[in-house]
């Protein structure tokens, strides 16, 4: 009887261990021990010194990323969310298998921003946290 009591002893810790690594497998695979660089945001259809204006497309890329990676947009004078955020689409691998180069569409409206602000775009990482450098942005009412 006590035989049979420590197979079902061994069974259950073996299901405990592969569920461990099952929902932390990311995280044991690389990611943990890993530094991964911060992703790298770049509003490819503005040139220096131009600004976003009413109803205009940002168009964005973002380096070292990851797909579906959360951007938001912030108010730099009181470094604040504004409460508009979007993801990353149409990614591709580039370097390693892990690092993503990413595009983003933010269709601007003064509903959202103020005339004359300037904001800046910050990157999400997997947790959730703002990583990497600031891409500041100034908004125009046209």
């Amino acid at each position: 009887m006590e035989i049979k009591n420590n197979k079902y002893v061994v069974y259950s810790v073996i299901v405990v261990l592969v569920a461990l690594v099952a929902f932390n497998f990311e995280r044991i695979t690389g990611y943990a021990g890993r530094v991964e660089k911060p992703a790298e945001i770049t509003i490819t259809n503005l040139r220096a010194g131009d600004v976003l204006t009413d109803r205009s497309v940002a168009r964005l890329r973002v380096e070292n990323s990851f797909p579906n990676q959360r951007i938001r947009v912030y108010r730099e004078e009181l470094d604040k969310f504004v409460g508009y955020s979007f993801r990353t689409e149409n990614c591709e691998t580039t370097g390693s298998s892990s690092e993503y180069s990413c595009e983003a569409d933010l269709y601007v409206t003064n509903r959202e921003l103020d005339d004359g602000v300037i904001y800046y775009f910050q990157a999400m990482d997997r947790k959730g946290q703002p990583e990497g450098g600031k891409t500041r942005f100034m908004f125009r009412v046209s």
